[in-house]
């Protein structure tokens, strides 16, 4: 087993499985609740953490577990609406759902995890190098920043794996840019210099609302032509 930042990877022979999981709790219409949202969103937003995950990983994505601290009616098959909804958007209609409720206690507030387990054969992690670039999508938004109609980044994840000279592609956490950058960074024992962008680097990305991309001089120019990219960093 092998452990990638947030993913868990587990080679079979040429094959690989990749997991990745997010746990959403606290948005919903029940009592307890602090952001008041249909539940739909908790459920949407958290499984589209654990897909861009696996997916920036260069993994097929072919099941998805939900854990949902609640009822099933209504509000888990509200959230197994927007699970497979999600998996729409992105592309995938042949993914295996599953997972569990709570049936035995009332809930006060809403609550659910979802794990993507993913199969890749060569998988998009390349080590740094010197003068490599760092590029950001989008900006850091959590709580009721966050779009809550937005698509996600399946389609420039689509791109960008395609892309000569991408090396890896990393989501961005509650731990913030900063986190993220170094982390990438040091899997390859180097250092990495962030420039001054007026974003807030330590900022909580809440669901995924930002994602870093490594790639070398060359294919930088590509990536910050897709629209909302930023020149973010140089690695040293």
């Amino acid at each position: 087993m092998i452990k990638r930042r947030d993913l868990t990877i587990i080679p079979m022979g040429r094959q690989n499985i990749v997991i990745a999981c997010d746990s959403c709790g606290g948005v919903g219409i029940k009592d307890g609740d602090i952001l008041k949202l249909p539940p739909k969103y908790a459920a949407k937003f958290a499984a589209r953490v654990a897909l861009t995950e696996v997916m920036c990983s260069g993994a097929l994505p072919v099941a998805i577990v939900n854990g949902v601290s609640n009822e099933m009616n209504p509000t888990a098959a509200e959230m197994l609406l927007a699970i497979q909804e999600e998996l729409e958007s992105a592309g995938f209609s042949n993914v295996a759902v599953t997972g569990s409720t709570e049936e035995n206690f009332p809930t006060c507030m809403t609550a659910v995890a979802a794990t993507v387990i993913g199969i890749g054969e060569n998988l998009k992690f390349e080590p740094a190098k010197d003068g490599d670039c760092l590029v950001l999508l989008g900006t850091p938004k959590v709580g009721a920043e966050v779009d809550i109609d937005s698509d996600g980044f399946y389609k420039e994840i689509s791109q960008l794996l395609a892309m000569p000279g991408v090396r890896e592609i990393v989501p961005v956490g509650s731990k913030g840019i900063k986190y993220e950058a170094e982390i990438l960074a040091a899997l390859s024992g180097k250092n990495i210099t962030l420039y001054e962008t007026g974003i807030d680097y330590e900022k909580s990305a809440g669901p995924g609302t930002c994602m870093l991309v490594l790639c070398n001089k060359t294919a930088a120019e590509a990536v910050l032509s897709i629209g909302c990219a930023v020149s973010l960093g140089m690695v040293l």
